[in-house]
């Protein structure tokens, strides 16, 4: 509770010291704060709605930890000092069933802990979310390719079989 009293300090690191609990929700109090790191870590639950009111960060760094919601914390400055500004968890494979949504992350980590930087794929930005979403639109396709090459076939027919009868048609009224 006290944490939320030092409005003064700027930067906040308690990476790698195996912390197991939820993220203090005071930490959002802070209003002077640049820099956060809490990666590699056991931090659980999800993130306080207070990070996304720290209008001086610039530096959010969450990978490694059991985080399962990240408020939407508005978009950090893509690179400071080589690195990527808004880490965490979002990656894939993930730890958890469906990974970590986090829109404005500038890098992902996944369950290996490798880290890519977060760029949305030609699919994603075309509104496909993943990789079933584009196999069942694929799929769709497909299905509606079949059925404009099948009614294309039975117009071609139709239209045969009303050229046999006109032709048959005209034999008959010559004869």
């Amino acid at each position: 509770e006290s944490i939320g009293n030092l409005t003064f300090v700027k930067e906040v690191d308690l990476s790698d010291n195996d912390i197991k609990a939820s993220i203090p929700t005071e930490l959002g109090k802070l209003s002077s704060l640049i820099y956060l790191r809490l990666s590699y870590n056991a931090f659980t639950g999800e993130a306080p709605e207070g990070l996304t009111e720290m209008k001086e960060l610039q530096l959010l760094q969450l990978q490694s930890n059991r985080i399962t919601k990240i408020p939407t914390i508005p978009r950090l400055i893509d690179n400071i000092h080589g690195q990527s500004t808004f880490v965490a968890d979002c990656g894939v494979p993930s730890a958890f069933d469906e990974a970590l949504e986090c829109d404005n992350c500038t890098m992902c980590c996944n369950i290996n802990e490798d880290c890519h930087p977060q760029e949305k794929t030609k699919f994603q930005k075309l509104g496909l979310k993943g990789y079933g979403t584009f196999a069942f639109a694929l799929f769709a396709c497909f299905i509606a390719l079949c059925c404009m090459v099948a009614f294309l076939l039975y117009i071609t027919a139709r239209r045969k079989d009303i050229g046999n009868s006109l032709t048959s048609e005209m034999e008959t009224r010559i004869k």
